[in-house]
């Protein structure tokens, strides 16, 4: 049996991914959130909650929650688009509470931290895809505290040997997706207004695209650069195919089987822009690639909406 510790748990990819870990009966998660965006109902009841502030705990607390703990999953983190946030939160959450957390691990004796960083660190808005050797010039103070929390792990590991991976997620998706803060992403707001037989709407021209991940394939992922022998990597996780917001909202009017034509509305700032990332080191290095379409992967969310909405 291997133990690890979740810190997110309670989030949409958090969940998902202490659920896999416990899926088959023979690992323990302690599973730490302080459910301000997340939901323990979501999580598999086999994981030692603990609610609770990040930002919060310091360096021996973090000490007790890692006894016996082989790997960390760093994935709770302050969103830049959080109406619950501030940049006082922000720097509280994801480097301060990321370093106090980094160097626990270390004096714990954590075999892998597993760090998720953001295509936000990059800063790059297009049209060329983001890859990992590109010079990083974050404009949102949230791709800043990411790429800070990456800098945090490569000092501790030159100081202390700590091993680390770090994941730069792009736009993951997929059932149990919830809005943080009222954000809701183009996929659930959508497939909101397409079930409340609204027709779909498009900022802009439509033609800006965004690279995709369903969150199975994000999943496999994380644990792949948990247990690989490969360590101190920064590797994009993302589908290396941009799509455009025309093309995405037809795939999305095709799996719902609506016939109305979306409404374009005024432009905002993503008007222009194609954020994507080359996947080519997740290939190499650690044989993970992206396997869900994104036809396949929209019509699980879309079926788990309707079952949403039908509960309700």
């Amino acid at each position: 049996m291997s133990k690890y510790l979740i810190t997110g748990a309670a989030g949409f990819i958090g969940s998902h991914l202490c659920n896999a870990i416990l899926s088959d009966g023979s690992n323990s998660v302690v599973a730490v959130d302080n459910l301000r965006s997340g939901n323990w109902g979501r999580v598999d009841k086999r994981a030692t909650r603990v609610e609770t502030d990040i930002a919060e705990l310091r360096q021996n607390e973090w000490v007790g929650l890692l006894d016996g703990v082989e790997v960390v999953f760093h994935l709770a983190a302050e969103k830049y688009n959080s109406s619950k946030s501030t940049p006082e939160k922000v720097i509280q959450s994801n480097v301060l509470a990321t370093e106090q957390l980094v160097r626990a691990s270390a004096k714990a004796g954590v075999r892998r931290v597993v760090f998720t960083s953001s295509l936000y660190a990059y800063g790059s808005v297009g049209p060329d895809s983001m890859e990992e050797n590109d010079v990083c010039e974050p404009d949102t103070l949230y791709g800043a505290s990411k790429l800070m929390g990456e800098g945090i792990l490569r000092a501790e590991a030159r100081n202390t040997g700590l091993s680390w991976n770090v994941a730069r997620l792009f736009f993951v998706y997929g059932p149990n997706q919830f809005a943080d803060g009222g954000y809701k992403s183009v996929i659930i707001s959508n497939f909101e207004r397409m079930l409340n037989d609204k027709s779909p709407i498009i900022r802009g021209d439509g033609s800006q695209s965004l690279d995709y991940v369903y969150i199975d394939d994000c999943v496999q992922a994380l644990r792949i650069m948990s247990d690989s022998r490969i360590d101190k990597q920064v590797t994009n996780i993302s589908s290396g195919a941009p799509i455009s917001i025309n093309q995405l909202t037809e795939e999305m009017t095709s799996v719902a089987n609506v016939k109305k034509h979306p409404i374009y509305e005024p432009p905002d700032w993503t008007s222009g822009t194609s954020r994507w990332g080359a996947n080519e080191n997740a290939m190499s290095k650690f044989g993970w690639e992206h396997k869900t379409p994104i036809d396949s992967g929209l019509k699980f969310v879309y079926e788990w909406m309707k079952k949403q909405r039908n509960n309700d």
